[in-house]
């Protein structure tokens, strides 16, 4: 879903991304490096917190006040990611449990945590390939990657909060669940 948001943006932004299907192809890599030179960042097609920021500024609404879960993390970046399609975005609500481990994360890191996937919905579940009984469902998952840091070292780190961990080396994020 994350990278489907970048290609939006990269789009609205006049950077050709190819087309908006999530997947993070060359075209895409070309727009990214584009637009982190046209904005005098490092032009290495990774959307870091300062491409995170020139790409997003001024285009994400202020979220609710009663949204807020942590001090770091609000409700809508859980939602289920079929967007609506099959769902309210909220087939269920995160764990406080895992919520609690995932703040923990975020200041041991002190980076942002990108929560690529959170709650699902059973049809997106499908969709994704996700296990029938996914933590997911239940709000006992998140899959996340952290801007400046390898998916290993976001692993190491989650493992001394007492968060299960399984690397998607190939897609370049970690999933954690409790």
């Amino acid at each position: 879903m994350y990278i489907l948001q970048i290609q939006e943006a990269l789009a609205k932004a006049g950077y050709s991304p190819g087309s908006l299907d999530n997947l993070a192809g060359p075209q895409t890599q070309a727009a990214i490096k584009a637009f982190q030179t046209d904005h005098s960042l490092e032009a290495d097609g990774m959307v870091g917190p300062l491409t995170h920021e020139a790409l997003f500024q001024n285009t994400n609404p202020v979220p609710a006040q009663e949204d807020q879960l942590t001090s770091h993390f609000n409700r809508q970046e859980f939602k289920c990611c079929c967007e609506g399609r099959y769902c309210d975005g909220f087939p269920n609500e995160m764990n406080s449990d895992l919520l609690i481990k995932l703040e923990a994360l975020r200041q041991t890191l002190n980076t942002p945590i990108i929560v690529t996937s959170g709650i699902r919905c059973p049809t997106r579940n499908q969709e994704v390939g996700g296990i029938g009984n996914s933590k997911h469902l239940t709000g006992h998952a998140v899959d996340c990657y952290a801007p400046g840091f390898s998916i290993y070292d976001l692993a190491e780190a989650a493992k001394t909060q007492g968060v299960g961990v399984i690397l998607y080396e190939d897609e370049g994020f970690c999933h954690l669940e409790i």
